[in-house]
């Protein structure tokens, strides 16, 4: 019986086309079909939708609060700001302080450029992939355009970006443009597109520094292309170089602010093989997060069977091989700085590398001879994917719940904050009434830092206060209880003791006239210098298996 039907061969005519390099002529690129647009449109409203949904429901953290402080002052004080500290998202808050000054900085306003930036990126690597498929598999073109447009909608490590108010969404985007220009400049040789390569590149470095990395693994690319690609390339590669060379250099200079980091080798591998691509980052520690976990080895094993499939099976491997550099490749420069003693590995700072993850997946689905198992496959990547795309839509998502803090710590009068980052939980959710704030000396924009300075540390304990008074600390604050029995001794009387953010927010209600304030006990505990903290970081992390 003859099954070479029609269907039969239109369904194996991918594995017979001839690859079509790069480097074709005009004469033989023509031959291609052309490439649609819709797949590309379909990604970014995918994008968008999952980008949107619930994005107001999680309550801000300290790096979005740090953003938030940063474009709430005049624009000379954010610069002279970035000449000490947050350099490194001295871009982003460029980007956002004309946004946040017509929309404000609530949740939704603050988060939406990063869900359009995660939409445009959508819509650029889903033509970038149906280019691959066009050069190595064309009756399967627009099917990867669909494939990268259902993975790049749920992938977790992508899309947690759409709702983060820092530039992780944006350097995506900008790395996606890159690419972009760099793909058709192979076909076109167009020198401008190498011109927009740079800017692209030096933009992405911009919002999120290790970008910078991806510069020779593109080279890898032109040196097959001639002499001409490759000056074209080292021009605009020295340009991005040149460009970026001052923030790398103050960057160093601030480097204190990851003086928090405290990761072994074997953590930081742990995180790399299932925190950067296949839960949310910042957003599993709320509801869900038994779930995500659970699954998260799941689906990076799953991704590796993809990716091997399609290694076996499609004619693109040599691009999927490529496409692995450009993951990995800024992978290999944080380990070989862990090995020599650096502390850099933060998931998020690897975020832009998930765009080449949705294209690799969507070329190892195609590579599968039958179109409905790589269409199944998908399904179950997106299903395996779907707790972690609800868990970071979950009020305590992100963690610190800055707003549960600042609803208990505004009905008082009067707030002691113990240390000056405490201060964020206001500038993140102000209170709805005047709080007098004692510690505070120089507010934030005088001060050209993000939260303010306070009093000397000692004095927590010797103001006098009157009426509601509230003490934000860290939960394990060691100078916690010099303050609790100096308001005691004033007699004020503990009202209410809450731990259910990042903080702990305690109330005393004080009489109107209280005799002076008390020293503290000469035999008691000293004060201790509070702890070292990123400015624009986080909570030390959970150890691997904790």
């Amino acid at each position: 019986m003859n099954n070479s039907s029609p269907r039969a061969m239109a369904e194996t005519s991918q594995d017979k086309a001839p690859a079509v390099t790069g480097g074709t002529t005009s004469g033989a690129t023509s031959t291609l079909p052309r490439i649609p647009w819709w797949p590309s449109l379909v990604a970014a409203v995918l994008a968008g939708i999952v980008a949107f949904w619930g994005m107001t429901q999680p309550q801000f953290w300290f790096d979005e609060t740090a953003t938030i402080s940063a474009v709430e002052r005049p624009l000379s004080s954010m610069v002279g700001m970035l000449s000490t500290i947050d350099a490194v998202h001295g871009l982003y808050y460029l980007v956002m302080y004309p946004w946040a000054a017509v929309f404000g900085t609530s949740e939704l306003a603050m988060r939406t450029p990063s869900a359009l930036g995660l939409m445009v990126t959508a819509a650029v690597i889903t033509r970038i992939g149906m280019t691959y498929a066009r050069r190595y598999m064309p009756q399967r073109m627009v099917f990867v355009g669909l494939l990268i447009a259902v993975i790049g909608a749920v992938l977790p490590g992508l899309t947690w970006t759409g709702q983060e108010a820092r530039g992780y969404a944006m350097a995506a985007m900008s790395v996606s443009l890159a690419w972009w220009c760099f793909e058709r400049f192979i076909v076109t040789r167009n020198g401008l597109l190498m011109v927009g390569f740079g800017l692209a590149l030096a933009a992405a470095t911009g919002f999120s520094l290790y970008c910078i990395f991806l510069l020779p693994v593109f080279f890898i690319r032109v040196l097959a292309l001639g002499w001409k690609a490759a000056l074209n390339y080292a021009i605009a590669g020295v340009l991005v170089v040149v460009a970026c060379a001052p923030l790398a250099y103050i960057g160093s200079l601030q480097s204190a602010q990851v003086s928090w980091i405290h990761y072994t080798l074997r953590e930081v591998l742990y995180y790399m093989a299932y925190h950067v691509f296949f839960i949310s980052p910042r957003n599993y520690r709320g509801d869900f997060s038994d779930q995500i976990m659970a699954i998260a080895p799941f689906l990076a094993l799953f991704a590796v069977l993809i990716t091997v499939a399609g290694l076996i099976l499609s004619r693109a491997r040599g691009i999927m091989l490529w496409l692995l550099a450009l993951i990995f490749f800024p992978f290999a420069v944080v380990v070989v700085a862990q090995l020599t003693g650096g502390q850099y590995f933060q998931e998020r700072y690897l975020a832009f590398t998930s765009p080449a993850v949705v294209v690799l997946l969507a070329l190892g689905l195609a590579a599968i001879p039958w179109r409905v198992a790589g269409a199944v496959l998908a399904v179950v990547f997106a299903g395996l994917s779907f707790p972690s795309l609800l868990g970071q839509n979950g009020e305590f998502a992100k963690d610190d719940a800055y707003g549960t803090a600042a609803q208990e710590a505004e009905q008082a009068d009067t707030v002691i904050f113990m240390n000056e980052q405490h201060r964020g939980i206001f500038i993140a959710y102000p209170p709805e009434h005047e709080v007098a704030d004692p510690m505070l000396v120089v507010d934030a924009a005088d001060s050209e830092t993000l939260w303010g300075i306070n009093q000397p540390y000692e004095l927590a304990w010797e103001l006098e206060d009157t009426g509601s008074v509230a003490v934000v600390s860290y939960h394990d604050d060691a100078n916690f209880p010099l303050v609790e029995g100096n308001l005691l001794e004033n007699q004020c009387t503990l009202e209410d003791d809450n731990w259910d953010s990042r903080f702990r927010v305690t109330t005393f209600e004080c009489p109107d006239t209280i005799p002076n304030a008390q020293e503290p006990d000469a035999a008691g505990p000293t004060p201790q210098e509070p702890g070292t903290q990123d400015q624009a970081g986080e909570a030390e992390p959970v150890t691997p298996g904790a």
